[in-house]
């Protein structure tokens, strides 16, 4: 009994952690990409949410698209949680990213 709690317990982490990663919308990785060049990224790509990980800047972004052709994607702010979940994707590089919020530029 007191195995199956312990198993429980140890399991439980990796699954919710699987699910995270199952969750996460499209990822491009766009190195010292101009404005213009994410906009072209984002338009190629047909997720309604996408994330833009620039490891020259260190930053990661979060933006979502309306699908509409000539619209701007636009940037929105990204939770902690996601964050995390792109360095741990990208743990191999050896390079902590942080988040451009759309109220830091």
């Amino acid at each position: 009994m007191n195995n199956k709690i312990k198993a429980t317990l140890v399991s439980l982490p990796l699954l919710f952690t699987s699910t995270s990663y199952a969750a996460m919308s499209e990822m491009s990785v766009c190195n010292d990409c101009s404005t213009q060049e994410i906009k072209t990224l984002i338009d190629r790509d047909s997720s309604a949410n996408i994330y833009v990980v620039d490891f020259v800047n260190r930053t990661a972004q979060k933006f979502t698209s309306s699908g509409e052709d000539g619209s701007q994607p636009i940037a929105i702010a990204m939770s902690i949680s996601e964050l995390n979940t792109i360095n741990q994707r990208y743990e191999y590089r050896k390079t902590h990213l942080r988040a451009l919020n759309p109220s830091s530029k």
